[in-house]
Parts: C-alpha cells; sequence; structure tokens
C-alpha cells in the first residue's frame, strides 16, 4: 500500500516507511547477494543504536530565508511540539500541529530502501513568536516528556563557516561481477545510487574479479573532526555548499583504488546490521542489500547527520544542493531532510535561486547540480608540468567548452536557464550593501588539466551577464576537492573561495602555486576579465570561518587537518572582504562601455521629452522599484523547474 501526498500547513512530518509487508517480494525483487559477502574488518565509525540519538533537531533556512525548524524522530513516535514558555503562552494560543504524510517514495529502483524515520517540521515566520524565542535562543520543543532546545537563529550573526563536499567516498567501479560504473555487460541494467547492477544469480563464489573503484578509508575521514573544531568556536550560520552524499555502493575488503593502487580500509560500511531484505521497495533489482551507504536513512546517518550533529545543534544550516544530490544519486534524502523547498515531490529536478538574508547581509543561493562537466569534470582531469611563472605576459586559463562534449544534448537549454537564474541573482542584490553568492560549483574556479591551465565551470561563466557580479562581495563554492582562494587586482572581480576540502577523498590540484599572479582570467560571452592578485591550493583537509568585525568589513580564515597531532590549525592566510558592494551597478570592469558622437541638438527637444516622462511617472505610479518588483512577480510565475515523473 503506498498513500498519496495530503498536503496542509504549519508543522510537517513526512513519512518514510509506507510498505504493506504483505505483499510478496516475488518477480520485481531481486538482491541475491548481501554486502557482507564483500568482507568486512574493523568497527564503523557510525554508531548503530541512531534511535538513542532521537530527536534530532535542527534548524534549515528556506527559499525565502524562513527558518525550518526540523526534527527525525523514528518512525512510530509523534513529532515534537513547540514547548511555550509562561511569558509568552497566553500570546501564542493554540499550536495546531498540521502533518503532511508522503507513503513511499518511487516504486522502483531510484530509491529501493525506506527511509524508516518521521521528518517534523515548523516554519517560523517573520514577526511571530516562535521567531522572537528562536532569535533569543528561547525556543524550546518538547518530545517524550522531555524538552529541547532549538538552535538560535540570530538576525544579525557574525560568524559564519562554510564546507562542502564532506561524504566518505566510495565508488566501486567492480564489485566481483564486471564493471558497474561504465555500464558494460553483464553489469548493465538499472542504476542505483548511480552505480550498474549486474544482476546475475550469483553466490559468494562468483565475485572473482578484482574489486576496484574510487575509495576513501574510514581512518582518512575526518569530517566529524572537522566539524566538531568548527563548534568550538562559536559558529553562527553552517554552510554547507553541497555534495554530502558519496557512499554510492559497499567497499570490498580486498579493494584497489584505481588512483593510487593502494587498499582502503572502509569495509566496515558493509555491515548490513541496519537494512534487511524486509526494509527493500516492491520493485527493487539491486545486487547487495546496503549496509552504511546509499540514498536511504543509513547512508545519511553515516555520511552527514551522525558527524555533523553537534554543530546541527548549535547552528542553522544553509544547505545547498551538490551534483551527488541529483535524484539518481542522493536526492531524494537531500529533499526530505535538507531542502529549503516544499516537499511538492521526493525530488526536484531543479529549484530556482533564492536569499537569505540577515540584518547586515545576504547570501544567494544557486543550485546549479543539474549542470555536466566536460569529459567528467575535474574528477577525471590528467596530470602533467603545468606553466609555471611566463617569462613575459600572462597566462590566460583554457575555457571547458562543454560544446566539446558531443553526447550532452542540455547545453542550450542550460546556458538559457542560468542566464535567468544570474538575472534574478542580480535584481536580488540590490536588497543588500553586501551579497555573497553561494553555489555548489566555483563560478572560476582554476586548474590544470594534463599541463594545460583550465578555468571552470564553463556553464556559469556562459551565463553570467555583464554586471552580474557588480553588487557580489565575494563567491562561496566547493564541487573541486580543494581549498583554493583567488583575489584579484583592483578587485576587477569578487575573491573566489573554493572549499571542496571538507572531508571526501581530496583531489590533487596540480596547478604551479607561483604562476598564480600571472594568471588573466578571461571567460563568457561578454568577455569578462580579472587579473589574478594573489592566491593559492591547498590540498588539505579543512573549512572556513568568514566573521565580520566591529567596522563592518569582512575577514575569512581557513582552518585545516594535521594528520601529525590530529589537530585542526588556522593557515596563515586571511582575506579581507571590504564592507559594500565591490562596484556600482553603472561602473562595472567587465563591461563594456561604447562612445558614440553626441549630435548638437536644439534644447527644446530633451526638455520636452523630459516634462512628459515626468507626466507619466506621476499619473502611472511607476518607479524603479515597482519595475523590478514586477518583473520578479513575472518571474514567479514562470516554472522554475520540471517535476521528475512519478511511476
Amino acid at each position: 500500500m503506498v498513500t498519496m501526498p495530503i498536503i496542509q500547513s504549519s508543522f510537517v512530518v513526512v513519512i518514510l516507511f509506507i510498505l504493506d509487508t504483505s505483499i510478496a517480494l516475488t518477480g520485481q525483487y531481486y538482491a541475491p547477494g548481501q554486502s557482507s559477502w564483500l568482507g568486512s574488518s574493523g568497527a564503523s565509525s557510525t554508531p548503530q543504536d541512531y534511535k538513542s540519538y532521537f530527536p534530532i533537531i535542527y534548524v534549515v533556512f528556506g527559499v525565502n530565508g524562513t527558518p525550518h525548524v526540523r526534527a527525525i524522530v523514528d518512525i512510530d513516535d509523534d513529532c515534537p511540539s513547540p514547548l511555550h514558555e509562561e511569558d509568552v503562552a497566553e500570546n501564542l494560543g493554540e499550536v495546531r500541529l498540521d502533518t503532511r504524510v508522503l507513503g513511499n517514495p518511487i516504486n522502483d529502483n531510484k530509491m529501493p530502501y525506506k527511509f524508516p524515520v518521521r521528518v517534523c517540521e515548523l516554519k517560523v515566520e517573520d514577526h511571530s513568536f516562535h521567531r522572537k524565542l528562536l532569535e533569543e535562543g528561547r525556543l524550546k520543543i518538547s518530545w517524550n516528556e522531555k524538552s529541547y532546545l532549538v538552535p538560535r537563529v540570530k538576525s544579525n550573526p557574525e560568524r559564519f563557516m562554510f564546507t562542502a563536499d564532506t561524504g566518505l567516498r566510495i565508488k566501486p567501479s567492480n564489485l566481483g561481477l564486471g564493471n558497474v560504473a561504465s555500464g558494460e555487460p553483464p553489469c548493465n541494467s538499472t542504476t542505483v545510487y548511480g552505480i550498474h547492477q549486474c544482476l546475475l544469480n550469483f553466490t559468494k563464489e562468483d565475485l572473482t574479479q578484482p574489486q576496484t573503484g574510487s575509495f576513501q578509508g574510514l581512518d582518512e575521514w575526518h569530517f566529524k573532526q572537522l566539524i566538531d573544531s568548527a563548534t568550538s568556536k562559536d559558529i553562527d550560520v553552517f554552510i554547507h555548499l553541497g555534495d554530502y552524499l558519496y557512499r554510492q555502493g559497499p567497499c570490498p575488503i580486498n579493494n584497489t583504488d584505481y588512483l593510487d593502487k593502494e587498499t582502503k580500509n572502509c569495509s566496515a560500511v558493509n555491515i548490513p546490521e541496519f537494512a534487511s531484505a524486509d526494509d527493500m521497495v516492491f520493485g527493487t533489482v539491486m545486487n547487495f542489500i546496503p549496509g552504511e551507504y546509499g540514498d536511504n536513512w543509513w547512508g545519511w546517518w553515516s555520511d552527514f547527520f551522525y558527524p555533523a550533529l553537534n554543530l546541527l545543534k548549535e547552528a542553522p544550516i544553509i544547505a545547498l544542493r551538490g551534483n551527488h544530490e541529483i535524484c539518481e544519486r542522493g536526492g531524494y534524502g537531500y529533499f526530505m531532510f535538507l531542502s529549503p523547498v516544499e516537499l511538492e515531490d521526493y525530488c526536484l529536478e531543479r529549484f530556482a535561486p533564492y536569499a537569505v538574508k540577515f540584518t547586515h547581509e545576504q547570501f544567494l543561493v544557486m543550485d546549479d547540480s543539474i549542470i555536466k562537466e566536460l569529459n567528467g569534470g575535474v574528477d577525471h582531469f590528467l596530470p602533467g608540468a603545468c606553466p609555471g611563472v611566463p617569462d613575459n605576459g600572462y597566462i590566460v586559463p583554457l575555457q571547458q567548452t562543454r560544446y566539446n562534449d558531443t553526447n550532452d544534448q542540455d547545453i542550450p537549454n542550460h546556458l538559457d536557464l542560468f542566464t535567468q537564474h544570474f538575472e534574478k541573482i542580480e535584481v536580488m542584490s540590490l536588497e543588500s550593501d553586501n551579497n555573497f553568492y553561494i553555489g555548489h560549483r566555483p563560478l572560476f574556479g582554476i586548474s590544470c588539466n594534463n599541463g594545460t591551465v583550465v578555468t571552470l565551470d564553463w556553464t556559469l561563466q556562459q551565463s553570467l551577464g555583464p554586471t552580474t557580479l557588480n553588487r557580489i562581495s565575494a563567491i562561496f563554492s566547493g564541487h573541486m576537492h580543494w581549498l583554493q582562494v583567488i583575489e584579484f587586482e583592483n578587485n576587477t572581480l569578487p575573491p573566489n573561495i573554493i572549499v571542496g576540502n571538507g572531508g571526501t577523498k581530496l583531489i590533487r590540484n596540480n596547478i604551479n602555486q607561483s604562476s598564480f599572479a600571472h594568471i588573466d582570467l578571461q571567460f563568457g560571452k561578454h568577455d569578462i576579465t580579472g587579473k589574478v592578485r594573489k592566491g593559492f591550493t591547498s590540498s588539505q583537509f579543512g573549512y572556513g570561518i568568514m566573521e565580520r568585525n566591529q567596522d563592518g568589513n569582512y575577514e575569512v580564515t581557513f582552518h585545516v587537518w594535521h594528520d601529525n597531532g590530529s589537530t585542526v590549525k588556522p593557515l596563515d592566510y586571511y582575506v579581507e572582504i571590504p564592507e559594500s558592494p565591490l562596484h556600482s551597478t553603472d561602473e562595472s570592469p567587465s563591461k563594456v562601455h561604447i562612445q558614440t558622437p553626441t549630435p548638437k541638438i536644439s534644447w527644446f527637444l530633451p526638455v520636452s521629452v523630459l516634462m512628459i516622462a515626468v507626466a507619466c511617472f506621476a499619473t502611472t505610479k511607476f518607479s524603479l522599484h515597482t519595475w523590478l518588483s514586477r518583473r520578479q512577480m513575472r518571474r514567479t510565475y514562470e516554472p522554475i523547474y520540471e517535476m521528475e515523473p512519478v511511476h
């Protein structure tokens, strides 16, 4: 039995467990193997008694900046309710806890395992008593006769923590049966969590091929230590720039990592105590019953919620979506737990940009998860001798045009879509003097591929308008698995900060560090340029913190993991970001000014035109603000995404 959505308001519950187990799992149910067949060694880094951590209480900023108080509890438990303090209880009145119930998500291989949890939500609107309590750090919720404090949401926060690309990297290419990465026979069936299934009637003895892939040892994964370090620094806002779920499959005990040819210690994730055949959705086809991996509760608990728990208790989160959270990989868990948008479907292909605004600054959020990169992107860059300091002139990085990839048919649609998104970003930037663009993919990251200096992301670069970045103070992103900071001469472009070093397996950036100050960035259809003043790349795990000083300016510092001593220490480098926009809306280094001869005409004509314009303005009650509002309203009624069909 699968229930249909019942949409109500206020306090929301999402039930992801509803399945009639009396249905005979025959025909469409297929899972011949268990992950334990692949071997397991060592202890898991994740407690298996996850219920003892309930309720997991956290706050996610919604698409209009509204805080959404969320709580994860067991499927059989009721949602918590706000606990009213005596001094405001009489003003709150009776709070109705409405419920929205969703049945088991999609009845096929896209989401084959149930989420045995209940996700509850309370939207805390502006000027409400709940909002007052939330801003003062006094909002509590009651659950099972106990009270729990909700993380404080400050209207004027000062310290922001940035991270991205945080999960444990497990991406098998062969689990002993065939190539599950390329989908070659016999492993050419449908994909589960982005991994092809072989769909063979096999036994443990049939797992004879070398078990290869991209793996990361649990002893190499420091996300929890980094989060705990940040928690000790009194963070006001937790900003995750996407890619939470990296556990796409099991980790064979005799694995061989394709890059460094080593065996990685990650086989403890194969422990199948969490999941069993009874947890599988009718219609599922896959080779191995998951342990601590996949787009299910056990994957999300292990890869994000448990390691991030301490910071989630202390600070609200702006939770961006990365390419690992597209629907066929980790999108279902993202929309259940972290998405800022209304849960209209179990997973949406995309959603429009939005702003999270505070008293002194706002964050402009871009969902760029659907973008496809040329030849698989930075994960597939080749090593090679990269240019050093040139004898004369500058290094102009090569743009990674997707038109070199003939398999991508979505390029024109993506360019149109993100051009519209950047127009909306530019309009939203008028609402604050301090704007920070945040997205998963870098706007102008710099790397080296097979000896050639390149810049990406090409789709975003081609979609930028000539004045899009005029009021942007800095750009934060992830995706590239390293830390990179780029600052430009005369602030012609905002500082570009990449914090993709949040915990997942790092990728070495082969760019010559001494060459940064000799790079002239040129990209986009509007010939946007910027000469790099200084920059660096670090292949160390870590995170960034941006703090607003008493003078209103911002300082970004970077904190990295040291294996020697297992400690987190600050780097001797920081970025200063001045208050107010770097450029006015009329003057832009990327804006082309064309001078034309001014004809000599009588003063009578322009004065007449001016008088008519003034009269029209007075009668139509029209203004720039009205024009922008109407322009924005028109976009609001346009479709911002296409729902994925539910079968």
